[in-house]
């Protein structure tokens, strides 16, 4: 029962300082190597000691929602521009990078259910050689868009041939 008590009130100031750091800005990853944890715990931690504080002080969390928040959007303005810019292997990675970003900020929006409310197997589709990046970029510059030296005709979602194209 002592050995017991003693893990819990380790987990206790651990938590605490996974906090503590994480206020003062430290990633996930610099607390998990300072602290000699994984990432995923470091993660669990601030889960479990938010869940905590948010039974007992909204305003706390509402400031460290604010702060979270703003690092994720901070950090979204950095890599918007290189997910949807013309360079296809900047993109790729960025792209990658906002998917996590945007995933980040629904969690702590509350818009990802602790649990999944049904399970899928993740598949990465790519049809014809398009990426998301250049789904994008297409989507931001208009119909027509040339992407991957092919044009996507609206109306069938197909790629358009460079010989069938008597519009252009």
């Amino acid at each position: 029962m002592a050995i017991q008590n003693g893990n819990k009130i380790a987990a206790e100031q651990r938590r605490s300082q996974v906090i503590q750091m994480k206020m003062a800005g430290d990633t996930e990853q610099s607390i998990a190597d300072q602290l000699g944890v994984s990432k995923a715990q470091v993660w669990n931690d601030v889960k479990r000691r938010l869940a905590e504080v948010r039974k007992a002080d909204t305003d706390a969390v509402e400031q460290e929602y604010t702060l979270q928040k703003s690092r994720y959007e901070r950090l979204l303005l950095r890599w918007w521009s290189q997910a949807t810019g013309p360079d296809d292997t900047q993109a790729a990675r960025a792209t990658g990078i906002v998917l996590d970003i945007l995933r980040r900020l629904d969690t702590i929006g509350g818009l990802i259910p602790e649990k999944p409310l049904i399970q899928l197997q993740q598949q990465n589709v790519m049809v014809g050689g398009v990426t998301f990046a250049d789904l994008l970029r297409e989507a931001m510059d208009g119909a027509g868009q040339v992407v991957e030296g092919e044009r996507v005709d609206r109306g069938t979602d197909l790629a358009v041939g460079q010989e069938e194209r008597a519009d252009d």
